[in-house]
């Protein structure tokens, strides 16, 4: 009975707060939907296109559903945009835009893959053009293209991998809490927080750490003409503006989105081609520059 009572009162509260009120039906499946990509026109020009293909953010596989709008990861929004220009046979070339630090190594080499998979299927040139940092993984998906130009002020390179980590094992003894973590091996909690990292966790996770840069150095030797005193300076994982990377050969060119449209123009051998990108309905319209 005291259950009852203890409902039954704001329900009825409801029930007169409502009364002689007008409802407007909602449709929240269709708001919360991905939404079909449209494609916007940044250049209107001749029957040939070039689709702009933006790689923006911090670089994940998926991304967190952690918001009442659906939204993608980079991996998978690249995905869909490159299955939708499968279809579309006028497109003669990609400008690859870049305004990322980096992110998820894996993401960053689906996204390679997946572009470089998208240039050998349709045969078409790939320039990237990054507009304000192409940095670490993102450099990595820049690697992708044949021609790299970059605006004189971008940032570039951050050639490497790290594994973040920090120690609260001295803040812990400060504050009387004792780690009781019970593992099934001594290396299953390597790298955690909650205790100092042994010489042996750092060496495995070091090794670990290492492979992965090995690959990514190899990328860079592989896709770009960069010398053995290149390398030495790359290797450190500096990040450099647009004029440094160039000296070192990490970039072909310091200019604009005019530039990486001319360029990518010439390589596909086609004129006044209309430039177009993929967004989805309520992004940002905006030129070449802007986010969706």
């Amino acid at each position: 009975m005291h259950k009852f009572k203890v409902w039954s009162f704001p329900v009825a509260i409801l029930i007169l707060a409502c009364a002689g009120c007008a409802f407007v039906s909602l449709d929240l499946g269709s708001i919360t939907q991905m939404q079909p990509f449209e494609e916007r026109v940044i250049h209107e020009g001749s029957k040939d296109k070039i689709l702009v293909v933006e790689v923006l953010g911090l670089i994940r596989t998926t991304n967190r559903h952690d918001s009442f709008m659906p939204k993608q990861g980079t991996f998978e929004r690249v995905e869909s945009v490159l299955d939708k220009a499968k279809k579309d046979k006028k497109i003669k070339g990609v400008i690859l835009k870049i305004d990322s630090p980096g992110g998820g190594y894996t993401a960053s080499d689906l996204v390679y893959r997946k572009i470089q998979e998208f240039k050998s299927s349709r045969k078409v040139p790939v320039v990237a053009c990054i507009t304000d940092q192409g940095t670490s993984g993102a450099y990595m998906i820049a690697l992708s293209s044949d021609y790299i130009v970059a605006l004189p002020s971008s940032v570039v390179g951050n050639v490497g991998v790290l594994i973040p980590s920090v120690s609260l094992g001295g803040l812990m003894e400060m504050l009387g809490i004792t780690e009781q973590t019970i593992k099934s091996g001594k290396f299953k909690d390597a790298g955690s927080p909650l205790h100092d990292m042994s010489e042996e966790e750092r060496a495995l996770l070091k090794s670990i750490v290492m492979q992965f840069y090995d690959d990514f150095i190899e990328r860079v030797k592989t896709r770009r003409p960069v010398t053995s005193e290149d390398i030495a300076v790359i290797q450190d994982g500096r990040i450099m503006t647009s004029v440094m990377g160039k000296k070192l050969h990490l970039i072909d060119e310091v200019g604009y989105y005019e530039a990486s449209l001319k360029k990518v123009t010439e390589l596909a051998n086609v004129e006044n081609p209309t430039v177009i990108v993929y967004r989805r309905r309520g992004e940002n319209r905006g030129g070449f520059y802007t986010w969706p």
